[in-house]
């Protein structure tokens, strides 16, 4: 896995996190639906861009 690959992975994990967390700081369903799509619309991109096999990702 490349660094960039893991630095784009990482940000998906931080966001999944967030949603997690979110309801313990409160009862906002906006604090836990934003996060949650932004990490599923990152992740679906993670995985377009590793099908491709886009030159910052050759292995």
């Amino acid at each position: 896995m490349k660094k960039q690959e893991t630095i784009r992975w990482a940000a998906v994990g931080f966001l999944l996190v967030l949603a997690l967390t979110a309801p313990f700081f409160g009862d906002s369903t906006t604090a836990v639906v934003i996060p949650l799509l932004l990490a599923v619309v990152l992740g679906g991109v993670n995985v377009t861009l590793k099908k491709r096999g886009t030159p910052g990702n050759v292995e």
